[in-house]
Order: C-alpha cells, then sequence, then structure tokens
C-alpha cells in the first residue's frame, strides 16, 4: 500500500494522470561474482541464465576471493550504476575452505569481507531510491534486494558449507542459499568401488588443480569445464531450481 500511495503522489506532483501509471522497473539479468568455479570458461551460471530467460553479469575472476570483491565494492568498481539497475540477483561464489562467520583467528578477514559485502549490496540497492539517474529513482526503498549465496560444488569444503548456512540464516530475508552441495549427487562418503578415489574425482577437470586434500583426504578440486560437462549441467539446473523456488517465495 505504502508503494502505491508513493506512486499515486508522485503522479500528482508531476501532473500525470492516474490512468498512466510507470510500470515497475525491469530487471533483465543476473550478476554473479567469484573465482574459478564462478568464471565464464565453467558455463554452468550462462546455461542457467538462459534457461532462465536473463542475461549474465559474469564478474568472477578466478583466483580471487571475497576479500577482492569487498574491495572492488569499497572503491565502486565492482559494477556500473546500469549494471546495478539491470540486474534482479546478486549472486556470489567465493567458496574458499573457510569459517566465513568466524570473528577471530585467521578465517576472521574472511568473515567481515562477505559481511561488508552483504551490507554494501543492501545499501546500494537502497540508495538508487535518491539516485536521479537510476530507474528505480523515486521507488520505495530502491532496488528490491535479492542476494543468493552459493555453497561449494559438493560437501567436502565443510568448514565453508557449513558456515555459509549460518550467514544465510543471519541474513534471512536478503539471502537465499544455493545448495549445490546437498544436490549434486553425491557426498564425500562416496567411492567409487573400481578406482578407490573419492566420487568428485570422476568429475574433476584434468589439471594441475584436480584434487585437493581436506581433512586428510583427497577430493576433487576443479570440476570440468564447458557445455560439454556433466557437472555444469547438474549446477545449472540446482541454480534455476533454487532461483524459480526464491522468486516464488518472494511473490
Amino acid at each position: 500500500m505504502k508503494k502505491i500511495f508513493a506512486i499515486l503522489l508522485a503522479l500528482l506532483l508531476c501532473g500525470c494522470s492516474a490512468d498512466k501509471l510507470p510500470e515497475e522497473p525491469k530487471m533483465d539479468s543476473l550478476c554473479i561474482v567469484g573465482a574459478s568455479f564462478a568464471y565464464p570458461e565453467n558455463c554452468w551460471f550462462e546455461m542457467a541464465c538462459e534457461k532462465l530467460g536473463l542475461k549474465p553479469i559474469n564478474k568472477a575472476i578466478s583466483g580471487t576471493d571475497i576479500i577482492d570483491t569487498a574491495q572492488s565494492m569499497k572503491d565502486n568498481t565492482l559494477f556500473t550504476r546500469e549494471e546495478l539497475d539491470s540486474f534482479a540477483t546478486f549472486v556470489i561464489m567465493h567458496t574458499h575452505n573457510y569459517d566465513i562467520c568466524s570473528e577471530v583467528g585467521v578465517h576472521a578477514p574472511f568473515a567481515e569481507a562477505y559481511d561488508y559485502v552483504v551490507k554494501g549490496y543492501i545499501a546500494m540497492c537502497q540508495s538508487l531510491e535518491y539516485n536521479s539517474d537510476s530507474k528505480w529513482y523515486g521507488v520505495e526503498g530502491g532496488k528490491p534486494v535479492d542476494i543468493l549465496i552459493c555453497t561449494h560444488w559438493h560437501d567436502a569444503r565443510t568448514k565453508y558449507n557449513q558456515s555459509v548456512r549460518r550467514l544465510a540464516e543471519r541474513w534471512k530475508g536478503y539471502v537465499t542459499l544455493c545448495e549445490f552441495d546437498a544436490n549434486i549427487g553425491f557426498t564425500m562418503d562416496d567411492y567409487d568401488p573400481v578406482t578407490g578415489q573419492h566420487i568428485s574425482m570422476l568429475y574433476a577437470h584434468e589439471d594441475a588443480n584436480k584434487s585437493e586434500k581436506i581433512d586428510g583426504k583427497i577430493y576433487g578440486w576443479h570440476p570440468k569445464r564447458g557445455r560439454e560437462s556433466e557437472i555444469q549441467h547438474r549446477m545449472a539446473d540446482i541454480f534455476v531450481e533454487c532461483y524459480n523456488r526464491s522468486a516464488i517465495s518472494a511473490n
């Protein structure tokens, strides 16, 4: 009701007629930040956007972390105002195996950066209400805030996966969790009976970063990339389902 009242008041002030209400600003894209699991060569994000009929804005850079994203946000170089206007959801996939809710110790800077990015994005969306160059100018509350944070692609990175769930719960109402780890089709306890290797190794990219050791066990590190990769298709489908669920609950 408040939003409708604000629109009617604006129409009266500008001399417009009530039968010509302005349309809600359209958002035709999604934006993702992250590192090697999200950058375009993977393809899962781009394929998901195709299924959703939305334009992908991929800001992921291999080798970066959430602290780099926080710095870019602080420097106001993360995305343009036009991009901020246009994308419906801000997707984050920085999944380094840290406790991103820790307030002390070596993980604390990553927790601080995650909070900075979430708070910063909320503030940026709200500020558009007062930005005369934005299509959200005059809209009460500015642009709706929708943040989707991803787990790691499988469940072996327990420090990150467990703490990102706590983070999503803390920011409930703003943040939705995309649970790749719970839906990818295997768990950290599943091993190939033929090779004896963990199942994730079957889907791992054949390069120097194929495997990683976590708690003394070997798991697949980077998944095979590209549109021919089964894992990339699985991730695209998981993301689409999560996004659609989030959109339904928001309405």
